[in-house]
């Protein structure tokens, strides 16, 4: 995995390349490789031991936004023992591209896995048919169609019955409502609008401070109105008197 040069500039452990080593190990704050003349994607010269052996505490957690380009170490959660003995490896495969997902798509409602990339493009109304988008099954589980509203990106995968994937779900609606929504503020100075409306993770607050509240939600911009242009009944029924009669050949000759 490439990982990113540390940002803090730390010199060259002069202890490394003795005879005695570094007694420090893993709590070393120096870098154990030269990054000048070692040209390796090897994380040793870029990285200090300490910063190795740190683990992310956001992966654990759930979510880490970074995925690969984090500085630290993604190491899972110790799982209680009757979880553990449940877990097949094949169960956390996407049932899409039958890969294992390195960034998992939560759905709320079902325990069927998902990458978030194949979740997302299944999502993405824009490869869809207009029957399909009216319909709204887009918008529901691949598998089982159980309907559900939004994704969950998740470093981690929970089936629906466990206890943890309500707190992943809840602690990525708590960091995403900390973030202004883009549509509400581009579009404030005009009207206040969402696409998604109450339904938003981000944050939604008038210039007061003051959280601004929708009263509908993203099934009310998703929903697909069918216009009939107007029209004139005795126009259209004076031009289908004035037409000529159609005159029909026999199907058969004797």
């Amino acid at each position: 995995m490439d990982r990113p040069s540390t940002s803090k500039a730390r010199g060259i452990c002069k202890y490394y390349q003795t005879l005695r080593g570094c007694y420090a190990g893993d709590k070393c704050k120096f870098l154990h490789g030269d990054p000048k003349t070692d040209k390796s994607k090897d994380a040793a010269t870029r990285l200090t031991p300490y910063d190795q052996s740190k683990t992310c505490r956001y992966f654990a957690s759930g979510f880490c936004k970074h995925g690969d380009k984090c500085w630290f170490r993604h190491v899972p959660p110790p799982q209680p023992k009757e979880i553990a003995l449940q877990v097949d490896p094949i169960d956390e495969v996407c049932t899409i591209c039958f890969e294992k997902p390195t960034l998992y798509g939560l759905l709320a409602g079902c325990s069927h896995v998902f990458c978030i990339t194949c979740l997302k493009e299944w999502r993405d109304p824009k490869a869809k048919s207009f029957d399909v988008v009216q319909s709204g099954v887009h918008k529901k589980c691949p598998m089982c169609r159980t309907p559900s509203k939004f994704i969950t990106p998740s470093s981690l995968f929970y089936k629906h019955s466990d206890p943890r994937k309500e707190q992943t779900i809840s602690a990525y609606k708590d960091s995403m409502a900390r973030l202004p929504c883009r549509y509400f503020v581009q579009s404030k100075a005009k009207k206040p609008f969402c696409p998604f409306g109450k339904d938003c993770f981000y944050q939604h607050l008038n210039d007061d401070g003051t959280p601004y509240t929708f009263v509908e939600g993203a099934d009310a911009s998703m929903r697909v109105n069918i216009i009939i242009p107007p029209f004139d009944v005795k126009l259209l029924i004076s031009r289908i008197l004035a037409s000529p009669p159609v005159s029909r050949a026999p199907l058969f000759r004797f």
